[in-house]
């Protein structure tokens, strides 16, 4: 009897004890047997919270939900779009200023501005001689200023398609180059001929000798033309079909500063040459 009632007695306890043990205690106790950690519990039990809670949810509601979401991502994209809808207009805005910039030497006809094309008096003598070919940047030094961009830069790469188009695209620019060379070359050794001490010349009135003169440059004018188209052609085939969108700002960004950087070199020493430094030893008094 003793040993039934202990038995009795301690089967009670046992089932006291189960009863004052919560689920949340024997689920905690049973993620941490698993390896689990109270916060990875409680992240659970948020979760399937909120998907009891969404499970409760109307349909109208559910709706309003997901309306508002896609309004939010749809506002994201439309901000991301429009900054690169603005970058698009910049690069267009440039290039149509290159373009302005050197389609105007179409017009030039007097003898004042083709040779002001030649040789522009209001840039430094030090920037000519870096730049200048008939006047402005050398199509094929743009080129290597892309290739020097692509290898320097990390945030810049050409693609080996880009690679490829950007190889075969020098070599034809090269030839042109050469062509617009020897044309030119051809001019100025013609030219020689016309000046007022060539014998050809002295047997000319002074109205055919004008006449010559404005002949030449006028062919002149042509060759600088050509030059000038070749230079925008690389531009433009560089800013809107070699190039992405983002490496292009990258290049117009690299242009325009390695221009002025030159530009400013010039400036400097052009200054220098005007005004140079003179040093002022002090004289000492005798007494």
């Amino acid at each position: 009897m003793e040993v039934a009632r202990f038995e009795e007695n301690r089967f009670e306890e046992t089932t006291h004890i189960v009863e004052s043990v919560s689920w949340d205690d024997l689920e905690r106790y049973a993620a941490s047997k698993a390896g689990g950690s109270c916060e990875r519990h409680h992240s659970w039990r948020s979760h399937q919270h909120d998907s009891s809670r969404k499970d409760e949810d109307s349909p109208g509601d559910l709706y309003e939900l997901w309306r508002q979401e896609q309004n939010i991502i749809a506002a994201r994209l439309d901000k991301e779009l429009k900054s690169r809808w603005e970058l698009d207009e910049l690069i267009e805005e440039q290039l149509s200023r290159y373009q302005s910039h050197y389609f105007k030497t179409m017009v030039s006809t007097s003898l004042k501005d083709v040779s002001n094309l030649l040789m522009p008096t209001w840039i430094p003598p030090h920037e000519l001689a870096a730049l200048s070919w008939l006047g402005d940047w050398r199509p094929t030094s743009i080129l290597d200023l892309l290739r020097i961009l692509a290898a320097q830069n990390p945030n810049f790469c050409l693609s080996e398609s880009s690679e490829r188009v950007l190889a075969q695209f020098t070599r034809e620019i090269r030839i042109e180059e050469a062509v617009i060379d020897e044309e030119y070359a051809e001019i100025q050794a013609t030219c020689v001929l016309h000046l007022p001490f060539s014998p050809l010349c002295n047997a000319q009135s002074h109205e055919e000798a004008l006449r010559s003169v404005q002949e030449l440059f006028g062919n002149i004018n042509k060759v600088i033309s050509k030059a000038q188209r070749l230079r925008y052609k690389v531009l433009e085939l560089v800013m809107k079909k070699l190039l992405n969108q983002t490496d292009t700002a990258e290049f117009v960004v690299a242009f325009a500063g390695i221009q002025d950087a030159i530009h400013q070199f010039g400036e400097q020493k052009k200054l220098k040459k005007q005004y140079p430094t003179v040093s002022m030893k002090g004289s000492g008094s005798s007494s």
